[in-house]
């Protein structure tokens, strides 16, 4: 190709390149148009979305769901307040009433919105003035606090230069300061405060005290006059009302008192040893609980449903409360106990002690305890513990399962079930009672020679030196007169724990708090055993006597005793609680019980308890006790007791009586004896 067409060629491939990036700028445009358009329709589209999204929350907010959300804000700022209802009653087994509930007027603070600090003492000084209220609970320690409230200035004056420097540094703390503060302040400052004043103070600590949002009780057992006069001046009285409030009322006096325990009233409020576990339980702080006995133990049944209120103000600032939930009545209780029988047996035992006032030989007896139970069911029919003092007699059924002593020869049935279950000796085996002598230690013998006995008469004339070959055998010593009694010493725990399963030296598993079992003596040597085998080692409680003997009754089946058979909701007669029988063991030689039966029966027939039971028109079989005891002052003064069952064929009732000290200088008969046959007479005769 020449030259010439060389250069039309590149001319022409010029033009051509130019033709093209020109057609290439002019579309470029329209395609970003394109894009964008659809980018922003895409845009336009989801805002659409989201704002139809949002119209449609909000209108399901503010019409559909409305009500709901003004429920939770009202539920979310609402303030509420519980007030207990009443607990439930205590009846005995007949439906007799033993705890009831009284009506008690009671005059309430609610604080008002926006209430200074001056005008709570006005209101308090306002109240103090037309309304009975008692300073002479204060103390020192609060009068001071009031001293520094109303001297704040001169409190603080108290205080060096010095300790305030300390302070500022860090070395004093602002309690230290405060109880400074508190032990400088002198009687002589105190002494300022009329009875004007203390009386304001009072009413004062009542509107101050931290409730919870609750009102504040100011004062209990208001008279019908002080209501009527605080309903007419209402308007003086901003935040003050009158409530109704609930105590614990006792028809029958003492009887059975400890044994239904106490209530806390709202000034205690929950106890503090148990203030987090009922915290835990959604109790308020101050909430009337049972503090003991079977208001204690019984605390969620007798408990009542409470009574929630919601807490509003009105324009004025005045709180006021609308129910919420209507609370309930606690569930009625129905005791083992027969009340009926239990007031004669305070009667009896209280008479008797009279009787004896002035009886030179029991000038120590001061006390009687005295058990009953139903052997097969461990119900406890009577609990009676009557002290005589100098200003007249005190009624306290604790101390028939907290007060334990040595319990004599009424043990005497356990060792020798425990002699024939171990094969230490033979039903029927005779041997010679007489005295025993071991080295280095006083003779032991019985109250007399009784001469050749077996099992069943060394229990009806309460043979020790029967008992005394039962311990030795057991713990495999080889008697000679005047010789060292060398023991295994593991026959203290076989003995223990034969004992045990009568319901001695353990717990009864009563449902009552705070049970005793008694101490359990620590020395070991020989002659300790054979102590312990006529009862005069370990202490026992006249209910753990009463158990030992119902299982001797029940043919060696021990029960749970129980003072609370089931509960009923009182406006239906519906049973919401039963407390079943429960046994908790069973002996198991069958032969060696009876052998026991036997033994009891020939004591109140031919033996040493014929005084008073054996002319009873009922069977009895019974066991008695002395043993060894000091007085307050250090003189000898043995404790009588008594266990025993009847009828003897067909047991219905147990029974255990103790009385500590009984006799001193001579030896006088066994009072139990008269005591039990005339609470017997009750329901016998």
């Amino acid at each position: 190709m020449n030259k010439k067409s060389l250069v039309n060629q590149f001319k022409k491939n010029q033009t051509s390149s130019i033709r093209y990036g020109e057609i290439e700028q002019m579309t470029r445009p329209a395609d970003i148009q394109k894009s964008v358009t659809f980018r922003l329709q895409i845009f336009g589209v989801v805002i659409v979305v989201l704002m139809a999204t949002v119209l449609f929350r909000l209108y399901q907010v503010q019409v559909v769901d409305q009500q709901l959300y003004q429920d939770r804000l009202e539920i979310y700022t609402r303030r509420f307040q519980t007030v207990t209802t009443p607990r439930g009653e205590i009846l005995d087994r007949y439906g007799e009433i033993l705890v009831a509930n009284s009506e008690q007027l009671v005059i309430t603070y609610l604080p008002p919105l926006h209430v200074t600090e001056s005008e709570r003492w006005e209101l308090a000084y306002l109240f103090a003035d037309n309304f009975d209220v008692s300073a002479e609970n204060l103390r020192n320690r609060d009068l001071k606090d009031l001293f520094i409230m109303l001297h704040s200035d001169e409190a603080t004056l108290l205080i060096k230069d010095s300790e305030w420097d300390d302070y500022r540094s860090g070395r004093l703390s602002d309690n230290d300061i405060y109880l400074l503060k508190i032990d400088r302040i002198t009687e002589t400052m105190l002494l300022r405060f009329d009875e004007k004043t203390r009386r304001a103070f009072v009413v004062k600590q009542a509107m101050d005290m931290p409730t919870g949002g609750r009102e504040k009780v100011i004062k209990l057992n208001a008279s019908k006059a002080e209501v009527a006069y605080l309903i007419e001046h209402i308007n003086l009285y901003r935040g003050f009302n009158v409530a109704i409030n609930w105590s614990r009322d006792y028809p029958q006096g003492s009887t059975l008192r400890t044994i239904m325990g106490n209530v806390s009233t709202s000034q205690q409020g929950l106890p503090a040893e148990r203030l987090i576990s009922y915290l835990a339980l959604d109790y308020s702080r101050n909430d009337n609980v049972g503090t003991s006995g079977i208001e204690l133990k019984y605390e969620d049944v007798l408990r009542g449903a409470r009574s929630v209120y919601s807490l509003n103000y009105d324009t004025e600032g005045i709180g006021l409360l609308n129910t919420v939930i209507e609370g309930s009545k606690g569930y009625d209780i129905i005791t083992t106990f027969d009340l009926g029988w239990q007031l004669h047996a305070e009667e009896v035992v209280k008479r008797i002690l009279n009787a004896h006032v002035n009886n030179k030989y029991r000038k120590y007896m001061d006390r009687i305890f005295f058990v009953m139970t139903k052997p097969q069911t461990g119900d406890v029919l009577i609990a009676v513990g009557v002290v005589r003092t100098e200003d007249g007699y005190i009624i306290d059924s604790t101390m028939t399962y907290t007060d334990a002593m040595v319990i004599g020869s009424s043990v005497k049935g356990a060792t020798i079930y425990m002699g024939l279950t171990e094969n230490v000796v033979g039903e029927g085996e005779v041997i010679r009672d007489e005295p025993i002598k071991i080295r280095d230690t006083e003779v032991k013998k019985s109250h007399r020679n009784l001469g050749l006995i077996n099992d069943l008469t060394a229990l009806s004339m309460s043979s020790n030196v029967y008992m005394f070959h039962i311990a030795m055998r057991l713990g495999g010593a080889k008697y000679e007169y005047d010789g060292p009694l060398r023991i295994d010493l593991n026959a203290f725990n076989t003995m223990r724990n034969y004992y045990s399963q009568f319901g001695l030296g353990t717990n009864t598993r009563i449902d009552l708090p705070n049970e005793q079992t008694g101490y359990k003596g620590a020395a070991n040597l020989g002659g300790h055993l054979l102590d312990f085998a006529i009862g005069q080692y370990d202490t026992y409680t006249t209910l753990q006597m009463a158990q030992y003997v119902a299982t001797i009754a029940n043919n060696g089946v021990r029960l749970k005793l129980r003072t609370v058979k089931e509960a009923y909701q009182s406006s239906t007669d519906f049973m919401v609680y039963q407390n079943p029988p429960e046994i908790l063991s069973v002996l198991s030689n069958e032969s060696a019980i009876r052998r026991v039966q036997q033994g009891f029966r020939l004591c109140v027939t031919d033996g040493l308890c014929r005084s008073y039971l054996s002319s009873m028109k009922v069977g009895i079989a019974a066991k008695t006790g002395t043993a060894e005891s000091v007085a307050w002052d250090g003189s000898q003064s043995p404790n009588s007791t008594l266990v025993g069952y009847a009828p003897y064929n067909n047991p219905e009732v147990a029974f255990s009586c103790a009385v500590p000290n009984s006799w001193n200088d001579i030896m006088q008969t066994n009072i139990c004896q008269q005591i039990t046959a005339e609470i017997l007479k009750y329901r016998y005769e």
